[in-house]
């Protein structure tokens, strides 16, 4: 069944500053809760390798692993990062959230390419949104070059007033290319001041911004955990 196959969740944009780092972890740590007898596993890619330390004290050795890849770093890396990722898309349940840098593609989208799913954190500013879709752009030609539906893009509103409502302009900007909008999160700042104490979920219990990662985590439950968007996209 599709819901038992291991699944991997590519966190990448090539603007920097969008919360890509703080998204992995939160999400992470959300989906550990959530799934307590599933092995999760976060890989960061990214050379500056902030996931991994703001998460390596509330994780096994096992279940984490820092892989940065980058123009400084030769293929090893990608290799060793190829074999963690088809892995675990073979284990049964597991869950694998892959953590990028900012800049350009390069080789790491054939990891992007074996994931099933694409988190895209951006603000509503046009300084963020233009590259933003422009990434995407990119990825939806890679996938039509390879004859592929994945992986499914998924563009995380960030940096976005509690009351705000109205997603037209980022909608809009969505119609040029393939993916969907997930559930907003107000500030994924949070965590910048707390990378050398992060607690997690659990350190920001009762605020908002747990109430949206909360949000967030049961969108991807329901919508890539389960294999919906694989439905959806197969029909």
């Amino acid at each position: 069944m599709a819901n038992q196959a291991g699944k991997a969740i590519f966190i990448g944009n090539i603007k920097g500053g969008v919360g890509k780092s703080t998204l992995a972890v939160y999400l992470t740590d959300y989906l550990r809760k959530r799934f307590r007898r599933r092995s999760i596993m976060l890989l960061d890619t990214d050379p500056q390798g902030s996931s991994f330390e703001m998460m390596s004290p509330l994780s096994k050795s096992s279940d984490i692993k820092h892989m940065p890849v980058g123009d400084r770093y030769d293929g090893v890396n990608m290799t060793t990062l190829d074999g963690v990722l088809r892995r675990m898309l073979a284990q049964d349940q597991a869950i694998t959230i892959i953590d990028t840098g900012a800049g350009k593609l390069g080789n790491i989208w054939q990891m992007a390419m074996l994931c099933n799913t694409l988190l895209v954190p951006t603000s509503m500013s046009w300084t963020d949104l233009r590259p933003t879709i422009d990434f995407i752009k990119e990825i939806d030609e890679r996938k039509e070059d390879f004859d592929t539906i994945k992986p499914h893009v998924i563009v995380v509103p960030n940096r976005t007033s509690p009351s705000q409502r109205n997603f037209g302009q980022l909608s809009e900007a969505l119609q040029e290319v393939n993916a969907i909008m997930a559930p907003p999160i107000s500030d994924l700042s949070i965590a910048r001041t707390h990378n050398h104490d992060f607690g997690g979920i659990k350190a920001v219990e009762g605020t908002r911004f747990m109430n949206e990662i909360e949000r967030l985590g049961e969108f991807i439950v329901e919508y890539v955990v389960s294999g919906e968007l694989d439905r959806i996209y197969e029909v």
